[in-house]
C-alpha cells in the first residue's frame, strides 16, 4: 500500500488532535467544576430585610451569601446563617468601609493629638477664694484654673479626674495638707507631695516623681501659689 505525503500529514494531525483533546478533557472539566463550586458556594440576595424566608431558597453547600450595603438581616435570620457556617457580606464593604482596627488606631492618635495640644499642662483647684485671682497670675495655654470646690476632698477627686483626662500635673490648694495628701496616696494615678515651705520643692522635684502639689491654703497666698506653680510647669517641661 502506497501512502502519499499529503495523507500521511493529514494521520499525524488526527493523532496529534485526539492526543490533545484526551489531555485536555479533564482539565476542562476540573476547570467547570471548580467554577461551579465558587458559584454555588456564594450567592446574592437582593432584598432589603433578609429574614427567614429569604434564606430557605439557598441551595446546599453555600457558605457565604451576599447582601445590599443597607440590607436588614433579622436576628433570626442570622442564627439560621450562624448555625449553618454561612458568612454575611455586604457589597463594597471592604472597598468603603475601613477596618475595625484601622478605625480604632485612628481615633486613639486624633484623641492623642487633641490632649497633647488643646489641655493645659497644670490643673489647679482649691477650696479657697482667691482661685480667680491666681487665674490671673498664671499663663492659660499652661494653666488651668478650677472653680472654687466645697472641701478638700473635691480638690483631691477634681485634681485625679484632670489627670485622668489629660492634664500632665495637679496643684491643689487646701485648708488640711496631710489629710489631702492621705486621700491622694489612696489612688494609684496620683503621686503626691506637701510644700509647706519654698525649699521643700528642690527636694521633692529632685526625690519624688510627684505629679501632685498639695498646698496649705493658710501658707500660701496669690503670689507663693502663683510662684510654686510657674516651678512645677519648669519642672514638668525638664521631664518631657
Amino acid at each position: 500500500m502506497n501512502v502519499t505525503p499529503s495523507e500521511i500529514e493529514r494521520i499525524v494531525r488526527e493523532v496529534l488532535s485526539s492526543m490533545a483533546a484526551s489531555q485536555l478533557a479533564p482539565a476542562i472539566a476540573n476547570n467547570n467544576q471548580a467554577i461551579a463550586s465558587a458559584l454555588s458556594a456564594s450567592i446574592s440576595l437582593r432584598e432589603s430585610v433578609i429574614g427567614l424566608e429569604a434564606l430557605r431558597g439557598i441551595p446546599s453547600g453555600v457558605t457565604a451569601i451576599q447582601v445590599a450595603s443597607k440590607a436588614v438581616v433579622t436576628p433570626a435570620a442570622r442564627d439560621w446563617l450562624r448555625d449553618r457556617g454561612v458568612s454575611i457580606a455586604r457589597s463594597g464593604e471592604n472597598a468603603t468601609k475601613p477596618s475595625v482596627a484601622a478605625t480604632s488606631t485612628a481615633i486613639a492618635q486624633t484623641a492623642n493629638t487633641s490632649v497633647e495640644t488643646a489641655l493645659p499642662r497644670l490643673f489647679i483647684a482649691g477650696a479657697v477664694d482667691w482661685l480667680p485671682g491666681l487665674a490671673k497670675q498664671l499663663c492659660p495655654k499652661q494653666t488651668k484654673v478650677a472653680e472654687r470646690v466645697a472641701d478638700d476632698a473635691s480638690v483631691v477627686r477634681a485634681i485625679a479626674v484632670a489627670i485622668r483626662s489629660g492634664h500632665r500635673s495637679g496643684l491643689a490648694l487646701v485648708d488640711a495638707p496631710h489629710s489631702a495628701l492621705w486621700q491622694a496616696a489612696r489612688d494609684d494615678l496620683l503621686r503626691p507631695a506637701v510644700v509647706s515651705q519654698w525649699s521643700d520643692l528642690a527636694e521633692i522635684f529632685r526625690e519624688v516623681p510627684v505629679n501632685l502639689l498639695i498646698l496649705p491654703s493658710k501658707r500660701w497666698g496669690v503670689a507663693g501659689a502663683a510662684n510654686i506653680a510657674r516651678r512645677f510647669l519648669v519642672h514638668i517641661g525638664s521631664q518631657s
